[in-house]
């Protein structure tokens, strides 16, 4: 528990509210699908950078949340919200390593490769004659 944050506030549990909406966020989603575009059909430092940017645009647009926004109209009420994120993440993560261990506990043990059987072809015969009398070959 962080010192700063009151004891009486709950803490605030789903989805953060939407505090992006309207010609903002087609903005966004419009300007994100944009800039990603343009990043991905270029090479080198700028092209990542107009992609991450551009994917980060798309998200905000998307969810309609903003971090940033949130934080700078209630700080507290963003913590409260990333640390709810932040602690079912590490949940997920939890539940993903025991799907993992299990897994792996129940696997088939590899078979061991097939003995190969030598050629029987014979390798004296012309390749013609094979090709016309298939039969004595094999």
């Amino acid at each position: 528990m962080v010192a700063f944050e009151p004891q009486s506030q709950p803490e605030r549990q789903g989805p953060a509210p939407q505090n992006v909406r309207g010609w903002e966020r087609l903005l966004s989603i419009g300007g994100g699908l944009l800039l990603a575009t343009l990043g991905a059909s270029k090479n080198g430092e700028r092209g990542r950078r107009q992609l991450s940017v551009g994917g980060l645009l798309l998200l905000r647009g998307l969810s309609g949340h903003c971090s940033v926004k949130s934080a700078v109209d209630d700080p507290l009420a963003e913590i409260h919200y990333l640390r709810a994120r932040v602690q079912r993440l590490q949940e997920l993560l939890l539940m993903a390593e025991e799907v993992a261990n299990r897994t792996r506990a129940t696997a088939v043990p590899p078979m061991p490769p097939a003995p190969v059987a030598p050629a029987t072809a014979d390798l004296g015969m012309p390749i013609a004659e094979e090709v016309a009398n298939p039969g004595q070959s094999r």
